[in-house]
């Protein structure tokens, strides 16, 4: 109804802070630090009062993040609806491995870098979540990102294993997993064969220097 849409505002606030505004006889304008980061040229639809209605971003920042509100006032009415966004920023280094320690003990790593939010992660072993992990968590001063290692002691590292990691953002649908094997038996005939060799070795030298 033409009259029911007199005096017609669309405004958009973030965290309860205004930062867009619409009205049909003029174009979208923008406030705050989302400038530059929407685009005013998309419409929605061709109709009269819905053509700036919705937003498209940018690139997005991880700030973007909160509770968005659109407000629609009219001389007679007003009408708001709220939702929560959150912004994802992709990990940049996802990695999963294994080293041997100076005291004969292997070592599992999960390491997620440049990621934002903080992500859950987690070791897995034969299809069971490990308890027994030291987790650390670094936050990047400027971008506010998280870093974020996972590490685990194998109580048996002669045993054959499945190792996963996997990542996940709490309240989203975003989740990674990757996956290695573990050949812990070949430890041990490894090690064997190379003190053989390295007994091999030195004999020959031995027997070279005796020769001489």
């Amino acid at each position: 109804d033409e009259n029911e849409s007199q005096g017609f505002v669309l405004k958009w606030k973030h965290n309860d802070l205004q930062f867009y505004q619409w009205i049909p006889s003029r174009n979208p304008v923008v406030f705050s630090s989302f400038r530059g980061h929407l685009d005013l040229d998309y419409s929605e639809s061709e109709e009269r009062l819905h053509k700036h209605s919705a937003l498209k971003f940018i690139s997005p920042m991880a700030n973007h993040t909160g509770n968005y509100t659109c407000q629609v006032s009219t001389f007679q009415h007003v009408a708001t609806k709220s939702a929560h966004l959150q912004i994802i920023v992709p990990e940049t280094d996802f990695s999963l491995g294994y080293q041997r320690e100076t005291n004969g003990s292997t070592l599992v790593f999960c390491n997620v870098g440049e990621i934002y939010p903080l992500p859950d992660v987690s070791l897995i072993i034969d299809e069971e979540k490990v308890t027994d992990v030291v987790v650390s968590e670094q936050v990047q001063d400027f971008t506010g990102y998280y870093n974020v290692s996972v590490q685990h002691i194998l109580a048996d590292q002669n045993k054959d294993m499945q190792i996963d990691c996997e990542v996940s953002i709490p309240s989203t649908e975003y989740k990674l997993r990757t996956s290695m094997p573990y050949l812990g038996a070949a430890i041990r005939p490894e090690g064997t064969l190379q003190v053989f060799l390295c007994t091999l070795v030195a004999a020959l030298v031995a027997r070279m220097v005796y020769s001489f």
